[in-house]
């Protein structure tokens, strides 16, 4: 439950991100021309999957640490994404190669 809501924090901001007309864009997960030309909706759907995100991390952690986790998963998620997308690293391979060995260990190991 806490790798999804990292990923769900992962994905919201990149979506954030690529509607920004300051970031460099690249096509790296497919849907970023679609959220290029539908900025408004991009934005409602990155924000509806930040909120969920918020609720998720504080039902595993209880409110004030729920929010204090959001929060710092945010910031080390921002500054990798800021970091990485200009030099074209982030991609759905990538992605999926990080996120699913960490869903196996949460799901089968703890």
């Amino acid at each position: 439950m806490i790798s999804i809501a990292i990923f769900l924090v992962f994905i919201s901001f990149y979506m954030i991100y690529n509607t920004s007309n300051r970031a460099v864009k690249h096509v790296g997960f497919g849907f970023e021309n679609w959220i290029e030309t539908h900025r408004s909706f991009g934005k409602i759907i990155a924000s509806i999957l930040i909120a969920t995100s918020i609720c998720i991390h504080s039902y595993l952690f209880g409110l004030g640490s729920g929010l204090l986790v959001f929060l710092i998963t945010l910031m080390l998620l921002a500054s990798f994404i800021v970091l990485l997308a200009p030099l074209h690293l982030i991609t759905y391979k990538i992605t999926l190669l990080i996120f699913i060995p960490c869903f196996c260990f949460e799901t089968f190991l703890l």
